[in-house]
């Protein structure tokens, strides 16, 4: 995770893909929960959020070509770098519109994410499983629960906790006003501590990324 020779804008990258991974427990979040999104305070319209999601699917095919090349059918041909620039400044546009209600933090992101992660295993699951293609009322809660953790990254607290782990990543790297913000910010959220499972997931996401490259 602190590994130098790593981009900063790969780990922010990689610490979004590895959220899911840290969170093994599907189901801790109800479908009744995240219907109720658009309605706690999410004034969030369901085609919006399919939208959203839509988008950050397919930012999410050019991540992994990018990043993975060999694995997903890389690397990015020029109308891709165009098409993803694009719908990147689309969706943060999209976005910054939503509002994250004051209640919502931490726990509830995990627990949202939580569920969209067993939402993108049955959709992986073979048909006959139950899995294959999302439809009806989970095609509904998966772009409720997109939108909603958008609108948490976006939020005040979700960038807040982004750049801490952004300092933490550069470790012995950090200047002296660097070291300090991320002081304020480790007290103004004490319970992510660096040893968490998310940074866990992180450090391993890297170096398998890093051993790659090699």
């Amino acid at each position: 995770m602190r590994d130098p020779q790593v981009p900063t804008d790969l780990r922010i990258r990689v610490a979004r893909a590895a959220a899911p991974l840290v969170h093994g427990k599907p189901g801790i979040a109800s479908r009744e929960v995240c219907k109720a999104g658009a309605i706690d305070g999410f004034a969030i319209d369901i085609e919006e959020a399919k939208s959203l999601r839509d988008i950050e699917q397919r930012l999410s095919v050019f991540l992994r070509k990018r990043y993975g090349p060999s694995e997903n059918g890389g690397p990015l041909t020029d109308a891709e770098i165009v098409e993803e620039s694009e719908l990147d400044a689309m969706f943060h546009k999209r976005v910054a519109a939503l509002e994250c209600p004051p209640g919502y933090g931490e726990g509830d992101a995990r627990k949202d994410s939580d569920r969209l992660h067993q939402l993108n295993c049955k959709r992986l699951s073979p048909p006959s499983c139950g899995g294959g293609d999302l439809k009806n009322a989970d095609d509904e809660e998966e772009a409720l629960l997109t939108a909603r953790l958008a609108a948490y990254r976006h939020s005040p607290e979700g960038r807040d906790r982004a750049r801490m782990l952004e300092l933490m990543f550069k470790g012995r790297r950090l200047a002296v006003d660097e070291q300090n913000e991320l002081e304020r910010l480790k007290a103004k959220y004490p319970e992510t501590p660096k040893d968490s499972p998310l940074a866990k997931a992180i450090a391993l996401r890297l170096a398998e990324l890093h051993q790659r490259s090699k």
